[in-house]
């Protein structure tokens, strides 16, 4: 009986409840607006920008004194850490003032896909974008699978799908394994598969936030917002085939577990970039 109670609260925990619609929500185009990379400013913040979810980001001149230092033995988001605790200090500038901002946005780590979206069926070329974006980015970690995607039953919460995955990150996280019956029956959740039996769940906000002109071409942007899962998504953000955009702190509401790393960041193409005026970046490995 515990098992069974255990069991439903942890699925409960998997879509964040607000107020509740009883339609299941849809990806719309929020705004036709097109953001133009600014020279002046850094990589990092014009992918921050061109989000537009996030907040009081601005770029930081590095101190005189800073020197990064790299250890050949740290591998992955160990070697990038390296990098940024080699004397890197207050990097997002504005974090003190920003968290009031930050509570306002909502802003959570995110991984970001541009496509080409038909405006008719937005929702439709908006999932396809992320399922295959989703599957190129995990086939760079190792022995690990992106399994699928479900979307949520009714409108009104804080995320609108859960995406799915196994095979050693989904071991690494230590988090409860989806049951296909408990999810299935639960009401909660649409396209329901028996291959999700035994995977990881991740629930995520899926937003079709505008468009940016890069380089040279017009593309949808396409965020995919972490409202949980934070075990496995530093593992995400350095394979993903798009970016991923992290702030300095980041965590669930209402739970005691937060996330720090010394500073935001952007990461694209095994490339980490810094909130810096000097448009400070370096390879990942």
């Amino acid at each position: 009986m515990n098992f069974i109670k255990k069991s439903i609260l942890a699925l409960s925990t998997l879509s964040l409840a607000a107020c509740m619609s009883t339609q299941p929500p849809v990806i719309t185009m929020e705004s036709n607006e097109v953001y133009q990379f600014d020279d002046d400013a850094s990589f990092a913040l014009n992918v921050a920008k061109m989000t537009r979810k996030t907040a009081g980001l601005s770029d930081v001149a590095l101190p005189e004194e800073a020197q990064f230092k790299a250890n050949g033995a740290l591998v992955g988001a160990e070697y990038a850490m390296s990098f940024l605790t080699g004397g890197l200090i207050d990097l997002a500038g504005s974090m003190g003032a920003q968290s009031e901002a930050d509570r306002a946005f909502n802003w959570k780590p995110m991984l970001v896909f541009l496509g080409d979206l038909d405006n008719p069926n937005v929702d439709a070329d908006a999932v396809k974008v992320v399922e295959a974006e989703l599957t190129k980015t995990f086939e760079k970690i190792e022995n690990s699978n992106y399994i699928g995607i479900m979307r949520l039953s009714a409108d009104g919460r804080d995320n609108n799908f859960m995406f799915m995955f196994d095979g050693a990150l989904c071991d690494k996280t230590g988090q409860p394994k989806l049951k296909y019956d408990l999810a299935n029956n639960s009401g909660q959740f649409i396209n329901v598969k028996r291959e999700y039996e035994g995977s990881c769940s991740t629930p995520v906000n899926v937003e079709v936030t505008g468009k940016v002109d890069y380089q040279g071409e017009q593309k949808s942007v396409i965020t995919v917002t972490f409202h949980g899962g934070y075990a496995g998504f530093t593992d995400m953000a350095i394979a993903t085939s798009g970016f991923s955009v992290v702030p300095q702190t980041f965590g669930r509401w209402g739970s005691g577990v937060k996330y720090t790393v010394p500073a935001p960041y952007v990461i694209h193409n095994n490339t980490m970039h810094l909130f810096t005026k000097e448009n400070s970046s370096f390879k990942l490995n």
